[in-house]
Formats: C-alpha cells, structure tokens, sequence
C-alpha cells in the first residue's frame, strides 16, 4: 500500500483544480496518486503549485514531489523577501532535489560495477546461468537508476507570479487585454530537441546533432534536462550516441521566468505535463498552436462545468477520448502516456456563481467570459509580459468572424503597416559573444 504524501495535508488553494489520466495499454486509469500539489503551510506563506511527470515508474516523480515542496515552502520565503532572493531559493530548490535523490542511487551503482566486473571475469565453467542471472539484476538496475521525473512549479506571494521547469512540463498564463482578446504566454522553456540553446549547448559537448534529432531521444529520453535519470546522466557513456560528451548531456538545471505582477486581467495559470500537449499536437498537427488549442478546451469547459474541482479531469478526459478517436480513424495504436493537469483560477467565473450574484455582477461575469481567441504563444516571454497591454492586434491570428467585429468597432488598421516584433534574441547574441571569447564558437555560426 503506497503511503499518503504529507503534501495532502498542506493547506489547499481553494481557486486550483487538478486532474490526471494515466493511459496505458487496456486500462485508463483516473485514480492513481495525483502527481502535483497545490498548497501552502499557513494563510500568510506563499502558495505553491507544481505538475511531475514522471519517468519510468511513478516513485521517483512522488520524491521528488514532496521533496521539492520541503525545500521551497521552508525555504524562508518572507513577505520582505525580494524577487532575487525568491528565485534563488526556487533555483536552489531544484539542485537540492536532484542531491538529494542521486544520493539513493549509492548503493544501486556499487552493486552495478560489482556485477559489471563479474560478468567480465565469469569463466565458461560457471555456465550460461550465472550469465543470465548477472545480466538480468543488471537490467533490473538499469531501470531502477533511469527513473526520474521532469517539473514545473509556480509560486504566488505578493501579487506577483515565479515560475521554474525543468523538462517539457509548461506553465501557461492565460490573461485578456482592454479588448477582450485572450493572450497565451508560455512562461516555461521546453528542454527538448526542438530547443535550438539546448541543441547548442549539446554541440558543444562534442555530440552529434543531426544523430540526436533524428533519433529524438537523448539517450533514454525525449527532454535534455531532468530531475533524477542518473542512467542518462551520471553513466551516460552507456549510450553510444552520447558516449563522445564531453560532460553530462542531461542537466537539472532548472529554467526561471521573470517575475509577473498579477492583475485583474490574468484569467487563470495552467500547469500541464507533455503528455497533454502533445496528445494535442498529434491530432491538431500543428505545434505553433498547441497552447491556443489547450486554452480553448479550458475556456469552453469553464463555461460549462459546474463543479470547479472538475475542471482540470473533464479537460484530460475531452483531451483523451478526441486522441482514441483519432487514432481509431487512422489505424493507429495509443501509446500510453502520463497526462497531469493544474488550473489556478484568478478571474474566471464559473457559470453556477451567477445564481447568487445581482444584475450588475452578473453583466460583469458575461463581460469577463467573453473572451476572443486570438492568443499570442511565446516560448519564452522575458520580454513579451512586460508589453502585452501596447501589442496590436495584428499579431494575432484573426477569424473571419474576430476581423468583422473588430471592423465594426471602426478599429481598423493599416494592412502595411510594420508589425512589432516580440521575440527577443539578445540572450542568444550574448552565448554567441561568450563563446566566441572562449574559443568554443562552433564554426557553421558567424
């Protein structure tokens, strides 16, 4: 019997909502423990929200759960706490848990060389027996050092939102500008293959790219960074396409967003593991707006779900049954995957809270609900946050529906008219720079 996690005594954020759908060949499961929290220790400490996703077996992403909710919620956060010293202690947070879980690994990896030095020695008299039996605790251990999980935690104190990921887990802000129009800003950096600083970075260390890319894992794994997975890191030599690094391939280094003020115009957070996402991507097949899909799913569930503890489980399961029946229609079989799902509500009513709400409240509900889908997706927003309120609308994409109205409010714009951009490519010039001080520039960049 698996012991109840202490993080369900924490105290829970009444505006948060989580679901999990565990598929796997023949059996969809909804019950398992919830791989996230969502919580703080009293009214005044800040409050916490994360979403594990784990890697071979689930023990290892409930360490490193309830280890990463010690080290943030003690980590001596105080309302005179500045934004550095917050970030710090969430930076700090991630490198405690991967000490903290290597260290159990001690034991596995001595046993490991033991019987790694035996098979080497084994005599032909011994027989094939003892053979099989080496390398069968081998494999056993092999999978035992590959379990780990990838993570996305955010925190809320003083008004204001700090979010950190290691992996493919993302952390979505849904917020809505003066004209109603809902903005997607991805606040996490996805650690894959896709990810042209991870790419650099690994060339770096001697691999070969194009391998990488079109085997699309890196050693047993689809992320580049990684909570735990010492098989991948620690004794990564064990793959050929990563014996040649230089130095670890796989990092746990985690990835901080900026800060962001919240206000009456964020709608709700999202925090989704990449099982959800890319469930989505296989049926939409279009990557770039995957977040506006998953957005959209939210936004029409919010309207209809009654019951907000719901919302995240009736989202997974909308999610689930469009994928079976893709997958139905073009012969394919699921692959079973971990899909875990957190949605923090700040400004987004719930259909049964009109019934006790007067007139004037509930005009402002409707307002509130009516939002447009004209999201902008952003990978990484250090800069975009900071300038949501003066983007034009150009930069979304508009339906023939969205462009009527807007040309009915006489907004129209001119069609020549430069847009404004918001990707920002200073951190990418400044790696380029330090590279090329140290000698380690790769010779295809100028």
């Amino acid at each position: 019997m698996i012991a109840r996690p202490w993080t369900d005594d924490l105290q829970k954020c009444p505006h948060t909502c989580v679901g999990q759908y565990i598929s796997r060949i023949g059996v969809n499961s909804e019950n398992d423990d919830y791989l996230c929290f969502y919580g703080q220790l009293e009214d005044s400490s800040p409050c916490l929200y994360g979403v594990f996703e784990p890697h071979n077996g689930v023990e290892a992403a409930r360490f490193i759960m309830q280890r990463m909710a010690v080290e943030i919620l003690f980590g001596q956060i105080t309302a005179e706490s500045s934004d550095e010293e917050i970030r710090d202690i969430l930076r700090n947070a991630f490198v405690a848990v991967e000490k903290a879980y290597i260290e159990n690994y001690d034991g596995m990896i001595a046993e490991r060389t033991s019987l790694q030095y035996s098979l080497q020695t084994l005599s032909e008299s011994q027989g094939p027996k003892s053979r099989d039996s080496i390398l069968a605790r081998l494999k056993e251990i092999d999978q035992q050092l590959s379990a780990g999980a990838t993570a996305v935690v955010a925190l809320v104190h003083n008004s204001k939102l700090f979010v950190a990921n290691v992996g493919e887990a993302r952390a979505l802000l849904c917020r809505t500008d003066e004209n109603s129009v809902l903005r997607v800003v991805q606040l996490s950096v996805d650690h894959s293959l896709k990810n042209e600083d991870e790419l650099l970075r690994l060339r770096q260390l001697g691999l070969d790219i194009k391998k990488l890319r079109n085997a699309q894992y890196l050693g047993n794994q689809s992320g580049t960074r990684c909570l735990g997975n010492y098989l991948v890191k620690g004794l990564y030599g064990a793959f050929p396409t990563l014996r040649g690094a230089a130095a670890e391939p796989v990092r746990a280094a985690a990835e901080l967003a900026p800060p962001v003020p919240l206000s009456s115009q964020d709608r709700f957070l999202v925090l989704v593991s990449s099982g959800v996402y890319k469930r989505i991507q296989e049926v939409k097949g279009n990557s770039e707006q995957t977040n506006k899909h998953l957005a959209q799913i939210i936004v029409e569930n919010f309207r209809k779900q009654t019951d907000f503890k719901k919302l995240s489980q009736s989202v997974l399961t909308e999610i689930e049954d469009e994928f079976n029946t893709y997958c139905m229609n073009n012969n394919l079989t699921p692959k079973p995957t971990h899909m875990g799902l957190l949605i923090r509500n700040f400004n987004f009513p719930l259909p049964n809270q009109k019934e006790t709400l007067t007139q004037s409240e509930k005009n402002q509900v409707t307002k509130q609900n009516a939002v447009r889908f004209n999201p902008i997706v952003q990978s990484k927003s250090t800069t975009l946050l900071n300038e949501t309120d003066s983007l034009d609308d150009e930069v979304c994409t508009e339906s023939s529906q969205e462009k009527s109205e807007i040309d009915n409010g006489n907004r129209r714009t001119d069609p020549n008219r430069r847009i404004k951009g918001y990707v920002d490519f200073s951190c990418y010039y400044e790696n380029v720079e330090k590279a090329r001080k140290n000698g380690t520039l790769p010779s295809f960049i100028k």
